[in-house]
C-alpha cells in the first residue's frame, strides 16, 4: 500500500457475503506498527464487518487475512485474539464483576498473569484515564463514557499489538464523546496501533495516519491524512465530507 514498513496485519483481496449481499468486495489493507487508520463512509459500506473479520467474529468467503506473517484461520483465531483487542459500541463489560475484576479477569485467565500485579497495573491505567475512583464499582454505576474508557483499558490490559474500535462513541451522549476521544488520543501518544471505525472526522483529522473511505463493500480511497482531505478526485468522498464536516 505504498508503505516501506512491514505490516503487522494485512487483508489481501478479502470478500465477505451475507447470502446474496456482498459486504466486502476485494478489500486489501495493510496495518503497520503505530498506524492509526480511520475507516469512514456511509452506513452499510462494510466498515464494521471489516473489523469483525479481522478477529474472527465474521468468516470470509475468499482472500486472506495475515497477522505477523501467518494466515488467520479458525484454528489460530484464539491466539490472534490475544494480540488484537477490540472495543465495541456497546462496551460488553461483565455486569456481575467490579471494574477491577473486569480489567484483570482476561489477562489472568488467558495469559496466566499474576492477579496482584495485574491489579496494580489496572489501577495505574484507571488513574491515567481519569477513572481511578471507579475500581470497586460495578458497571451499572458508570456513565456511558466511563464504561467505554473501562472497555479501552480492558483491551490495553492484554498488551495488544493492535486495537480495533467499532464506532466507540456512537452509543454515547455528546458530552461523553470527548471523554472517550481523549482516551483514544492518549493511546495515540502511547504509540498504540489502532484501526478505528468512526464518523468523528475532526478526531480523524487530528490523530489518523491514514484514512480509508468505504462504500458499497469497497475501499474507494486509502490515503495519508493530508492527501485524504485534499482529495478532489473522488466525487463520493467529496459529497460525504461536505455532509459530515458540517456536523
Amino acid at each position: 500500500m505504498g508503505q516501506n514498513k512491514e505490516a503487522i496485519l494485512s487483508l489481501n483481496h478479502v470478500a465477505k457475503r451475507f447470502g446474496d449481499l456482498t459486504v466486502l468486495d476485494d478489500v486489501s489493507l495493510d496495518v503497520c506498527e503505530h498506524d492509526i487508520i480511520v475507516l469512514c463512509g456511509p452506513s452499510g459500506g462494510g466498515k464494521s464487518t471489516l473489523l469483525r473479520t479481522i478477529n474472527g467474529l465474521e468468516s470470509i468467503q475468499s482472500g486472506e487475512i495475515i497477522y505477523r506473517g501467518t494466515p488467520v484461520t479458525q484454528k489460530n483465531i484464539r491466539e490472534v485474539r490475544k494480540h488484537v483487542g477490540m472495543v465495541f459500541q456497546q462496551f460488553n463489560l461483565f455486569h456481575n464483576l467490579t471494574v477491577l475484576d473486569n480489567l484483570t479477569i482476561a489477562p489472568a485467565k488467558i495469559l496466566g498473569r499474576n492477579k496482584k500485579e495485574l491489579a496494580v497495573r489496572a489501577k495505574e491505567y484507571l488513574e491515567a484515564f481519569n477513572v481511578a475512583d471507579k475500581a470497586n464499582v460495578y458497571p451499572h454505576a458508570l456513565s456511558g463514557g466511563q464504561k467505554q474508557r473501562i472497555a479501552i483499558i480492558r483491551s490495553m490490559m492484554m498488551d495488544p499489538d493492535i486495537i480495533l474500535f467499532d464506532e466507540p462513541t456512537s452509543a454515547l451522549d455528546p458530552e461523553m464523546i470527548k471523554e472517550v476521544l481523549d482516551a483514544m488520543r492518549r493511546l495515540s501518544k502511547m504509540g498504540m496501533t489502532m484501526l478505528i471505525v468512526t464518523h468523528e472526522m475532526g478526531f480523524a483529522k487530528e490523530v489518523a495516519t491514514r484514512i480509508c473511505f468505504l462504500e458499497n463493500a469497497k475501499i474507494l480511497v486509502n490515503a495519508e491524512k493530508k492527501e485524504f482531505f485534499a482529495d478532489n478526485q473522488n466525487e463520493r468522498l467529496k459529497q460525504f465530507l461536505s455532509v459530515i464536516l458540517k456536523h
